[in-house]
C-alpha cells in the first residue's frame, strides 16, 4: 500500500515545488499546516501513510494567489476554487495534477480525485477573548451549514472518534437530506464572508477555520511569526516557528505513530492504471 502512495506522494511534491516557485516570485506567504508540518517534524518528508499536502496561506495573500493562478499561471498548474470551478465544493482551493487518480470512499458517495495540495485560507479572529468564543461558535454554525448543503459529497461519515455532538449530526445529515434544501455555493458565500470579517493583518489569533481539526487550528500568530523553514523530501518548506506547540496542540504526542487501522484517513486508493 506504501508503495502505491509513494508514487502518489512523489507527484504531489513535484506540485509543491510548482507551488514555492510560485509564491517566491510573486512574495506570497505560506506555512506547511497538519499532517504535512507533522511529516516535516517527525519523517523530514511525507508521513509514508499520507496522501495529499496541506498548505495554509494568509487571506490577503491567499486571494492575491488566485487571482495569479487565473491570470498568469493558467498553463503551470491546474488550481480549482469555488469561485472558478462550478464542480468545486470544497471551501478550500486544491492544486491538482490529473494525470493521476485516487478512489475515496470516506463520503456517502464514492469520489475519485486527482493528485491534490490543499490550500487553505488563514483567517483572522478577534482580538478580545468573550467576541471571539462567540465569533468561534458563529463560524462554526456556518461551517455546518455549508457541511449539510453538500453532505453526501463532502462529509466523512466514517470519521473515527467523533465527539458525540459530531456523531449526533452526523446522524441528523443521514436521515435528512439538506442538501436539496441548502444551496452549496451560497452558504460558501456566506462562510467566506464571515471569515473575512476580521482581517488577518489587524488580528493577533489566526484559524485555518476549514481544516479538518476545526478551532484546535487557531493560534496566536506569535507561534507562526514570520516562519521556520523545515526539511521536507529534498527541499525546505516554511512552517510555524514554534512547531512543537502548533503540533502539541494539534496531535498531543505527536511524534508517537497512530495504530494501523487509522493511518487512512480519506480512505484513499491510489489507481494504479492511471500510473503506469
Amino acid at each position: 500500500m506504501y508503495e502505491d502512495k509513494r508514487k502518489l506522494q512523489l507527484v504531489e511534491l513535484k506540485l509543491l515545488k510548482n507551488f514555492i516557485e510560485i509564491c517566491e516570485k510573486n512574495d506570497i506567504r505560506y506555512y506547511a499546516l497538519g499532517g504535512t508540518l507533522l511529516g516535516a517534524v517527525r519523517h523530514k518528508g511525507f508521513i509514508p501513510w499520507d496522501d495529499d499536502i496541506d498548505i495554509g496561506v494568509p487571506r490577503e495573500d491567499y486571494d492575491r494567489l488566485l487571482k495569479l493562478y487565473e491570470n498568469e499561471s493558467k498553463n503551470e498548474i491546474d488550481l480549482h476554487s469555488y469561485k472558478n470551478d462550478p464542480n468545486h465544493y470544497r471551501f478550500f482551493s486544491q492544486i491538482e495534477d490529473s494525470s493521476i487518480k485516487v478512489n475515496r470512499t470516506d463520503k456517502l458517495e464514492r469520489e475519485t480525485s486527482s493528485a491534490w495540495i490543499d490550500i487553505f485560507p488563514l483567517d483572522g479572529m478577534p482580538n478580545g477573548k468573550i467576541l471571539r468564543k462567540i465569533w468561534k461558535y458563529y463560524i462554526l454554525y456556518l461551517r455546518a451549514m455549508y457541511r449539510y448543503s453538500c453532505f453526501n459529497i463532502g462529509v466523512n461519515v466514517n470519521k473515527k472518534n467523533r465527539p458525540l455532538h459530531e456523531s449526533l449530526l452526523i446522524k441528523l445529515g443521514v436521515l435528512f437530506n439538506f442538501q436539496e434544501k441548502l444551496d452549496v455555493k451560497k452558504r460558501l458565500g456566506i462562510l467566506e464572508k464571515a471569515l473575512k470579517k476580521y482581517p488577518y493583518k489587524d488580528s493577533q489569533y489566526l484559524v485555518n477555520a476549514m481544516g479538518a481539526y476545526k478551532f484546535k487550528e487557531m493560534f496566536h500568530k506569535k507561534y507562526y511569526g514570520d516562519g521556520e523553514k523545515y526539511l521536507f523530501e529534498d527541499i525546505k518548506i516554511w512552517g510555524p516557528i514554534d512547531y512543537d506547540y502548533v503540533c502539541r496542540q494539534l496531535y498531543g504526542d505527536y511524534m508517537k505513530l497512530p495504530p494501523e487501522n487509522e493511518r487512512n484517513h480519506h480512505e484513499s486508493e491510489v489507481i494504479l492504471d492511471d500510473l503506469d
